[in-house]
């Protein structure tokens, strides 16, 4: 198991700040001669120094205000107490080593004190981090709810009728329109909480949809679908497809004798939806969040330019850009 850098750097800064104390003091110890005695001085002032790192970061998260002060007042105490327990030992008699030791004890604080701040600000960075993904993802799961809600009622009712007319003119094609309804809303809710949904996922959940659209409008409607095979492991956000088509239905007109045309393909690494511009007489109502809402999807999600729109006096597109 790998462990983290809070726990290796604080020993190995315990290490090796008494090695730089040796190079820089020739004068005192003579590096090309380390004995056991110098080893054992080496040992006993990184563990004086771990001691220091545990009683600075015990107080740098217990302490609310004044931390710089307590912990000078705390490694002060815990000074003394190294005093009296090791440096008047055999192992510091010489009084060069004492004074040199407080000295470079006083130093180690600062850079102590800068690096334990070092991590805690980067755990809290990371924790604000956390939190607000956590955050985007209720608020994509809450939205996503909102537009399954405020679609469903009116496509429902909708399907309804259709499949009314259907039985009472007893249409062949009625039990179909009925497995279709059902494979729909088992489909929808199945994917309800999924931020993401497979590609080849969401082309039979809009292969559902628009069977049942197609047999609503009859020949009002044609669509053409060609998407790569090797494209149906990408993701995309779930019911993107729909929100698209739905968008098609609601802005245009369209009858048996003029039409809507819809092309759905993939490019590259992006589903486009191409429909003719047939506007409606009179303004459709808005339902759903549609296509604002799915760029706030995309933008949820941390994927800049999810949604591409294009439009021209005949045409209107949409690209979709599919996520690896």
């Amino acid at each position: 198991m790998k462990l983290p850098i809070e726990k290796i750097l604080p020993i190995a800064l315990c290490i090796v700040f008494p090695a730089l104390n040796a190079i820089t003091t020739r004068g005192i110890i003579n590096i090309t001669d380390v004995d056991s005695l110098i080893l054992l001085r080496w040992v006993s002032v990184s563990a004086m120094l771990y001691l220091l790192w545990i009683l600075l970061d015990y107080i740098s998260k217990k302490a609310e205000t004044y931390r710089f002060l307590k912990s000078i007042i705390a490694a002060t105490a815990l000074l003394i107490i190294i005093y009296n327990i090791f440096l008047l030992t055999p192992l510091f008699e010489n009084k060069n080593l004492k004074w040199m030791f407080v000295v470079r004890y006083f130093i180690a604080i600062i850079p102590f004190l800068i690096i334990q701040y070092a991590f805690r600000a980067n755990k809290k960075v990371a924790q604000l981090e956390l939190e607000k993904q956590q955050i985007q993802t209720e608020n994509y799961k809450v939205q996503l709810e909102a537009l399954r809600t405020k679609a469903d009622p009116h496509f429902l009712f909708n399907s309804l009728n259709t499949l009314r007319t259907m039985v009472r003119h007893r249409d062949p094609k009625s039990e179909q329109f009925i497995l279709s309804l059902s494979d729909f809303y088992r489909q929808t809710l199945r994917y309800n909480e999924s931020t993401l949904i497979k590609l080849i996922d969401e082309v039979k959940v809009l292969e559902s949809y628009l069977f049942l659209m197609k047999n609503r409008n009859e020949q009002a409607v044609q669509i053409s679908i060609q998407i790569a095979e090797e494209l149906y492991e990408h993701q995309i956000p779930t019911l993107a497809l729909q929100t698209v088509i739905e968008n098609c239905f609601k802005h245009n007109m369209m009858t048996s004798k003029i039409p809507l045309y819809i092309e759905i393909k993939s490019a590259d690494n992006y589903i486009e939806i191409k429909n003719n511009i047939q506007p409606r007489i009179t303004n459709s109502s808005s339902s759903g969040y549609g296509l604002e809402n799915l760029k706030k999807r995309y933008e949820l999600l941390n994927i800049d330019n999810g949604v591409d729109i294009e439009s021209t006096d005949k045409h209107f597109l949409i690209r979709l850009k599919l996520i690896l």
